[in-house]
């Protein structure tokens, strides 16, 4: 053995053991061995570094490494006037999307989350960054190819929030809600007729005076009551400012007032 041969053995014995030991006739196989393992490693040619699959080991590449990121909650950012129905199942975030659920003239940022499984179906999650609005549009075809039970179309998620719990009845009671009003797009008030009967007002939550309205049947003969609480809100704050109830009554001349008043039991807020 020449003293460079001799060298490479010494230098790679430490890092070979057992069957592959190197030994003085066995250096040329041995170090086929060794080029055969970077080959299969690193590739060889255009083969160099090849992206790892499911299917092979590999190297991860920039894009590999974007979706990484991607699956760890960074999101890919699209600029703006995308076709919405276009992107790739993963995690995005942009403004005026085509064929979005929000107009195209609307900048609102908006995250994106695209689902895909196999080729009968996906699922597109948008939500309104500074609002929290989200909507949903879902694909799934059937054996003829078609949308047959999902909506077509794009559908809003409502949310509601607590935002007040308790009894409201005497006007000039004062009351503060957990958030306010303007956030939301309608509020739902929940009314106690006094009369065991419960009801659900819904309206708009524009303007701070909201009138909430309800009657019941009379629990002996025909007749029913009308009630009305009515609620100023601004903000967080709110008060009571009218409540009143008439009762109808077969034979009467007119609606007298009822003693019996509503009381508010309960504010929600909904964003939708």
């Amino acid at each position: 053995m020449t003293d460079k041969a001799h060298k490479i053995v010494t230098s790679l014995s430490p890092y070979i053991k057992g069957d592959q030991a190197i030994t003085q006739m066995e250096l040329a196989e041995t170090v086929q061995k060794l080029a055969a393992v970077v080959d299969s490693h690193i590739g060889g040619g255009i083969n160099a570094h090849t992206p790892v699959a499911h299917y092979q080991s590999g190297f991860m590449t920039p894009m590999l490494l974007a979706k990484l990121y991607e699956i760890a909650g960074k999101r890919t950012y699209t600029g703006g006037g995308r076709d919405i129905m276009a992107l790739e199942p993963g995690c995005y975030y942009g403004l005026k999307f085509k064929n979005g659920p929000l107009a195209t003239d609307d900048d609102a940022l908006v995250t994106v989350d695209v689902s895909k499984f196999e080729d009968f179906g996906k699922q597109i999650v948008v939500i309104k960054s500074y609002t929290g609005q989200t909507y949903l549009y879902t694909e799934h075809k059937n054996s003829a190819g078609t949308n047959y039970a999902a909506p077509s179309i794009w559908t809003s998620i409502p949310r509601f929030a607590n935002l007040w719990e308790g009894s409201l009845s005497t006007v000039g009671t004062k009351f503060t809600l957990a958030d306010r009003i303007d956030k939301y797009t309608r509020l739902i008030f929940t009314i106690n007729t006094n009369n065991g009967a419960v009801y659900d007002v819904t309206t708009i939550s524009g303007g701070d005076t909201f009138k909430i309205n309800t009657f019941q049947r009379e629990n002996i003969g025909p007749g029913m009551n009308n009630f009305e609480v009515t609620l100023t809100i601004s903000g967080k704050s709110g008060s009571v400012t009218k409540n009143v109830s008439d009762a109808y009554n077969v034979g009467a001349s007119g609606p007298v007032v009822a003693s019996n008043l509503g009381r508010v039991v309960k504010i929600v807020g909904v964003l939708e």
